[in-house]
C-alpha cells in the first residue's frame, strides 16, 4: 500500500501550489436488496461495490467510491488536471477487496483551456461519458432496464492507455474523440478508436457516437440517443447496436417526472436479437443535503431462460470536500 501511495504523496505536494485545487470525492451507497441476474441468495445489505465483476458491480444503484482530483494553472490560459480514483468497496467499507491496481476505476492527468481538454490514461469510455445523461437512473448496477437487456447508449467500459479530446462548445455542439491501445491481459485485444458528438439547444438534446471493435473478431458499437425536457416530464429515446456482443442491438426509451419533491421514472429496453426485454422503474428524493433515499426494481424478461428481478432500497451520500477549506 505505501508503494501505491507514494506516488499520489508526490502529485499532492506538487499540487500545494499557488492557483492550484485539490479534492477528495466519492460517494457511499448502502442498500437493501438482491439481484436475481447474479444469484438468488436472499435479499441482504449491500455497498454500491458489492459482487463485483470485471468492469462493473451489480447491487445497488450506484458504485460506491473515493477519489481525488485537481487542476492547476500553468499559465497561458491552460491548466493541468487528474484525477485518480478506487471502487472494489465492500459493504463493510473495505477497500480493495476485489481489485488488485488501488486506482482501478480512474487514473489520467491532462490539460484543458480554449481548445478543449486533452487527457491520458484509465477513463471512462467515450460512449459512456457522452450517453450517460440519457439514462435517467444513472446506470443502476442492479436494475437498469437499458443494461440488463444490452441495448444501453452508454454501453461501453472503462479504458487504460486511453487518449481522448473533449471540444469547447461550438453553438451547442461538443465533439468526442479517443483511441485506447490494447487492453492488458485481454486475448486477442486491438487498439479501438471511438467518436461522438452531442448538440444541445434548451431543452432538447441528441448525441451520437461510434466505437470500434476492441478485440478481434469483436463487435463495433454505435449508438444514438436524445432527450426532451418538457417540464412536466423528461423523456428519451435511444438505440445501439453492439452492447454486449455480436449483433447486440435495439431500442430504449424513457421519462422521469418530478412528483411531490420525487423523482419518478421508468426506462425500457428491447433487444432485437435475443427477444430480451428489461423494465426498470425508479423513484429517489434529496432528504438531506447531498443525501438521497431511492428504490429501483427491475425485470429482465428473457426468452430463451427464466426472467429475473432485482430491487435495491437504499441511501446515497455523495461528497466533494475542497483540501485547505
Amino acid at each position: 500500500m505505501i508503494k501505491k501511495l507514494l506516488p499520489l504523496a508526490i502529485l499532492l505536494g506538487a499540487m500545494g501550489t499557488a492557483h492550484a485545487e485539490l479534492a477528495v470525492y466519492g460517494l457511499v451507497d448502502i442498500s437493501y436488496g438482491k439481484n436475481e441476474n447474479i444469484d438468488n441468495k436472499s435479499a441482504r445489505l449491500h455497498s454500491g461495490g458489492d459482487d463485483a465483476y470485471v468492469g462493473g458491480a451489480t447491487q445497488g444503484n450506484s458504485t460506491t467510491r473515493v477519489g481525488l482530483k485537481g487542476n492547476m494553472d500553468i499559465g497561458s490560459g491552460l491548466k493541468a488536471n487528474f484525477k485518480l480514483e478506487t471502487g472494489g468497496i465492500d459493504r463493510d467499507l473495505r477497500i480493495g477487496k476485489e481489485n488488485k491496481a488501488f486506482f482501478h476505476r480512474q487514473a489520467w492527468a491532462g490539460l484543458s483551456g480554449g481548445f478543449g481538454e486533452v487527457r491520458f490514461g484509465r477513463q471512462d469510455a467515450v460512449a459512456f461519458q457522452m450517453m450517460g445523461a440519457y439514462d435517467f437512473n444513472g446506470q443502476a448496477n442492479a436494475a437498469s432496464a437499458l443494461g440488463n437487456s444490452g441495448v444501453a447508449p452508454w454501453g461501453r467500459g472503462r479504458q487504460t492507455q486511453s487518449l481522448q479530446y473533449i471540444s469547447p462548445n461550438m453553438n451547442g455542439v461538443t465533439a468526442h474523440v479517443g483511441f485506447a491501445g490494447k487492453e492488458d491481459g485481454e486475448t486477442n485485444a486491438k487498439a479501438a478508436t471511438s467518436a461522438g458528438l452531442t448538440y444541445a439547444a434548451g431543452k432538447f438534446s441528441v448525441s451520437v457516437v461510434g466505437e470500434t471493435e476492441r478485440t478481434t473478431g469483436g463487435e463495433n458499437f454505435s449508438a444514438v440517443a436524445g432527450s426532451y425536457d418538457f417540464g412536466v416530464v423528461k423523456v428519451m429515446a435511444g438505440y445501439a447496436d453492439g452492447f454486449y456482443g455480436t449483433n447486440w442491438k435495439g431500442p430504449s426509451v424513457g421519462f422521469v417526472a418530478p412528483v411531490a419533491g420525487f423523482n419518478v421514472g421508468m426506462h425500457y429496453g428491447k433487444n432485437n436479437e435475443t427477444n430480451n426485454d428489461a423494465t426498470e422503474f425508479f423513484i429517489n428524493r434529496e432528504i438531506y443535503k447531498n443525501t438521497y433515499a431511492y428504490f429501483d426494481y427491475g425485470n429482465l424478461d428473457r426468452q430463451a431462460a427464466p426472467s429475473n428481478k432485482a430491487y435495491a432500497l437504499g441511501v446515497i451520500y455523495v461528497f466533494d470536500v475542497p483540501f485547505g477549506r
